[in-house]
């Protein structure tokens, strides 16, 4: 008999201790059980692994989970196995010996579920004992990397085609949490899943408070600031490079922050050590580089810093989207500048990648400066660019809380673009600078007979350094490497011809004296941790997480494995008597009731459980 969505329903309950399905959960489930493809984009924090767990354990088989990276299998194999399903994940990090467990068990048909990266699936031994074993479904996890449209394009993922060809009869589930409709259709064309059921959640977002500002030099000074007015919250800093979250993460612990750097040219052991403190601490704050995050479902993060800017909108909703998951007020506040910009075309154009690829890659690098720049409300611009037309302004970024002023800065313009051009773009910025204010020490006479020495007195130092930014910004300058020592350059001569002669108008928006980002954070604008428990439920809460907090110290897991803070907080205003009344309480399943049940009402102080 197939199974239905109220099986899936009894089963949420069941196994994952919740009432109802979130959003499109139901729906895409449905599907799912019914033997059909699908196409389902649900932003981070949406729940998309309910997706393909649930129909997993409910048909006939073993549900195949195609996942990219170790610490996201790990993670997931893990915290299924803390609800009581039979999970396995098969990667370069198993031991010979659990290798070959996990294919007896798999053959056995002992498990619900096996997870396996794309480079892993694809040979052949792995496909000739999946081809012998019955599959329930496919789950293709992050499946924008497919897509040569997609932010985190991944050659080994067109492999993932074939399985149509491979595994004709078995419901296919592609899951991403950002991809835009040209993406959805690439992943479509790729993975062979025309007939698929399309579901596209809203990326609203609502507990998350954005900020951008330009930085002041490198930033580093900023970030310690930003982190320092967030004492005692777990957090995530971004860095561009490796020994950027090294001097972020020392500069930190100089200043007493508990923090640590993760980046991929650390040991192996260092890592998984970092990952474990950063997991289990409530006040950790780990700099890392994007090698940090994808999958790592740590539901108390209450900020993403960017030190440096994301390579596009896409990665930069899926790493800011990394806090906030318990939907508690989190932040997220970008730091950027022209040069980040500058490098990232630059790094582009010296990947390697196709033509069309780059020309892909640098359009989606200045998308996401024009979302920093522009005057919209942060996370409207994000929706809007992910399709949503009616997306309504959020009323707490830094936009809405304090809208920009537009200043003209024409003028002002033609003057920079004029003397770019009569410096022939041999110079950069602070050269271009003490030229325009006439300050150039030792200049040579041809330079100061030119009509742009000294024409543009009348703004400051740092006001001409912004307004240069602004033109890089435009398109209408560019910054090329020059070893180190950028040089300033006109870039679209048509465009600078335009504000040339006053065709194209050009505006600046004027900061605020001060930024939101520094004032109170948003973790703080409302009540942290539950709203309405009472000073008695308050303390029987502090109990039930002192008491998790040993036993995920005792099993080497994360907190958040054993009981979220939104079931302790239950567990405290209900105070349960009873294994019956405890089950009755959002996010505790069967199993996890006969794990922790009789432990879980000791602490209630309900006597023996019954």
């Amino acid at each position: 008999m197939t199974p239905t969505l109220d099986d899936a329903r009894g089963l949420l309950r069941r196994v994952f201790g919740h009432a109802e399905f979130r959003g499109l959960q139901g729906e895409v489930i449905s599907e799912v059980l019914a033997g059909r493809n699908v196409l389902a984009v649900l932003p981070t924090g949406g729940g998309k692994s309910i997706c393909y767990q649930a129909p997993a354990i409910l048909r006939p088989g073993v549900g195949l989970v195609i996942s990219p990276l170790i610490a996201l299998m790990s993670d997931q194999v893990e915290a299924l196995r803390q609800l009581g399903v039979a999970a396995a994940r098969m990667d370069s990090g198993l031991a010979p010996g659990e290798r070959e467990e996990t294919w007896r068990q798999l053959a056995e048909g002992q498990l619900d579920l096996i997870y396996l990266s794309p480079e892993g699936l694809m040979q052949p031994w792995a496909l000739e004992r999946l081809t012998a074993t019955p599959l329930s479904l496919i789950a293709v996890d992050e499946a924008h990397c497919v897509s040569q449209w997609g932010h985190d394009f991944r050659p080994e993922y067109r492999a993932l085609g074939r399985l149509a060809e491979i595994f004709p009869s078995i419901p296919r589930l592609a899951v991403t949490a950002t991809a835009d409709a040209r993406t959805r259709e690439d992943i479509r064309a790729q993975l062979r899943l025309g007939d698929a059921a399309q579901f596209v959640a809203s990326f609203a977002r609502p507990e998350l408070a954005l900020f951008a500002e330009r930085k002041q030099g490198k930033g580093r000074a900023r970030v310690t600031q930003l982190v320092k007015a967030r004492a005692g919250r777990s957090g995530i800093v971004y860095a561009g490079s490796r020994a950027g979250t090294e001097q972020i993460a020392e500069q930190l612990v100089a200043e007493g922050v508990a923090a640590k750097a993760y980046h991929a040219g650390l040991d192996k052991a260092v890592r998984r050590d970092r990952l474990a403190w950063f997991l289990q601490s409530d006040d950790a704050v780990m700099v890392a580089t994007i090698a940090f995050g994808m999958g790592i479902d740590k539901p108390d993060v209450r900020f993403v810093i960017h030190a440096d800017p994301p390579a596009s909108i896409e990665g930069y909703w899926q790493e800011i989207g990394r806090a906030g998951r318990d939907k508690s007020m989190a932040e997220g506040v970008t730091l950027y500048s022209a040069a980040d910009m500058a490098w990232a075309l630059e790094r582009i154009s010296r990947g390697g990648a196709s033509e069309a690829q780059a020309q892909i890659q640098a359009r989606k690098v200045r998308q996401l400066y024009a979302l920093f720049e522009g005057g919209a409300c942060r996370a409207a611009a994000v929706r809007r660019y992910f399709g949503e037309t009616e997306a309504q302004p959020c009323g707490q970024c830094d936009r809405c809380l304090h809208p920009p002023i537009g200043v003209e800065i024409t003028q002002a313009a033609q003057k920079a673009l004029s003397a770019v051009h009569r410096l022939g773009g041999r110079f950069g910025r602070g050269r271009l600078v003490d030229h325009l204010l006439g300050k150039t020490k030792d200049v040579r006479p041809e330079e100061a007979t030119l009509s742009t020495f000294g024409v543009g007195k009348e703004m400051s130092e740092g006001a001409w350094r912004g307004l240069i930014d602004q033109l890089l910004f435009e398109g209408l300058l560019a910054e090329t490497p020059n070893d180190g020592r950028p040089l300033i350059t006109l870039a679209d001569p048509e465009a600078v011809r335009a504000v040339y002669r006053g065709e194209r108008r050009l505006t600046v928006l004027k900061a605020p004296a001060s930024s939101p980002a520094a004032e109170a954070p948003a973790s703080r604008r409302r009540k942290e941790g539950p709203d309405d428990l009472t000073p008695e439920a308050q303390g029987l809460f502090e109990a039930l997480r002192a008491w998790r907090r040993e036993e995920a110290a005792r099993q080497h897991l994360p907190p958040y494995f054993i009981f979220s803070n939104d079931t302790l907080a239950q567990i405290a205003r209900m105070r349960p008597a009873s294994l019956a009344d405890l089950l009755g309480v959002e996010g505790v399943g069967q199993g996890k009731l006969e794990r922790y049940g009789e432990a879980v009402i000791g602490v209630v102080g309900g006597g023996a459980a019954r």
